[in-house]
Parts: structure tokens; sequence; C-alpha cells
């Protein structure tokens, strides 16, 4: 056999070898940006403090998320998690304001965010992470999460633009009214104290028992996630 055969022969194998063996997963550790909260571009109308100026955290939460938030000197030392609620009846979004608990609300908002941690490093977190991955949704569902306070709320008013007409001036307030083209949005802002959330979350992870066990694989992905959770959290 001649050494272009020997060498054709080889590569076939190699090849055959490649096609055959599972694909292993793929683990992005870099936190993608926080899907957007509204497709449509709008202008705010009216505001809960009108007299005077959007605070802060409501402006960098509505341009960044979370993370703005936590850019604020003051809550540096904090995790921030804004829960929000939209609609059209303001007196019901109000009633959702006056009752909301963030003893009772908050383990859902932790949850999410953890939640996306780990669907955000993974492609297909179901097969990557294995059982472990609905028993984390759940534990952090159910936990007691303690230390999370209600900062402040504040509500906006949207009118969303016109989606087909790019010369709609966004400031003449002349436009006729549609019901449809408004809304509401209600804002609550919560912070818990950093190493409170860190020790929380610990101790959730380490007591998740999934059934079945993860695989090897599954394994090292799950740890490859616990040790860089904070890195872009």
């Amino acid at each position: 056999m001649n050494k272009l055969l020997l060498l054709a022969v080889l590569g076939a194998v190699l090849y055959s070898s490649c096609l055959s063996e599972p694909a292993k997963p793929v683990l992005n550790l870099t936190l993608p940006p926080e899907a957007e909260r509204t497709p449509r571009e709008y202008i705010i109308i009216d505001h809960k403090n009108m007299a005077g100026s959007i605070p802060e955290w409501v402006s960098l939460w509505l341009s960044m998320g979370n993370s703005g938030v936590e850019t604020q000197t003051s809550f540096q030392e904090h995790f921030a998690f804004v829960h929000s609620n939209e609609g059209n009846n303001f007196r019901a979004l109000e009633l959702w304001r006056d009752n909301f608990s963030p003893e009772q609300d908050f383990p859902r908002l932790a949850a999410s965010r953890i939640e996306a941690r780990f669907s955000g490093a993974a492609l297909f977190p179901d097969e990557e992470y294995g059982a472990f991955y609905e028993a984390l949704i759940r534990s952090s569902s159910d936990a007691r999460w303690t230390g999370a306070s209600a900062e402040d709320d504040f509500w906006i008013q949207k009118k969303y633009l016109p989606q087909n007409d790019p010369q709609d001036n966004p400031y003449n307030n002349s436009i006729e009214e549609d019901e449809e083209s408004q809304s509401w949005e209600f804002l609550i802002l919560l912070t818990i104290e950093k190493p409170l959330f860190t020790s929380q979350l610990y101790s959730i992870l380490d007591a998740i028992t999934p059934d079945p066990s993860p695989s090897q694989e599954q394994s090292e992905a799950i740890e490859l996630v616990k040790e860089n959770f904070f890195s872009g959290f």
C-alpha cells in the first residue's frame, strides 16, 4: 500500500470516528443579556413622581436590567431584584403592589435568576445537567429565603409608538389616544446582601439530590457552573 493510499484510509477512519462520537456539552459561562422586556418602542407619558424625576434605579433597570441597578453605589454590596407587572388596569396593579410580600414572592425571583444562570451557560440544560436542573428550579422556588427586603416601588405609564411609521414624532402628545397602545408597568425593588444570598444559594445547591444521579459529564458541567456562578451574575 503506497503512502497516499495509507493516508486516505487513516483519514477516513478518523472522520468516521468523529461522526460516531457523541457531542459533548457546550458551556458558555458568560451570562447572556437579560431578555428585552418589551419588543416595542415606547415613551413614558406619566409616572409615580411626575412632579419630579424618575429614580435612578428605575432608569438603570429599564436600560440594563438587574445588573444595571447593582452598579448604583448604594446597592453595590447587594444583589438587586426588580419584580415587574404590566397591564391596562391601574387599580389591579395597585392591588398587586399592595399585596406583594418579600417572604412569599422573593423565592420566585431568586429561582428565575438562578435558572437563567444555569440555562445561560448551556445549550441544552435539561440534557447537560440532567435531573439536577429541574430539582434546582424546584428547590430554589420552594426554599425559605431570608434577608430580602423591599426598598422601593415605582410605576410608569407607557405609550407605545406605531411600529410601521418611522416618521411619527415620539414627543408629539397630540397623537390620538389609543387604550391598546398604552399600559402601566409597576416595579418593586428588592435587595439582599451578597454574602447572605450566596450562603443560602450554596446550601440549596449542596442539598439537591437529583434522581437519577447525574452522569460524570453532567456532574462536571454542574460543578463548573457552581464554581463560576457569580461571574457575570
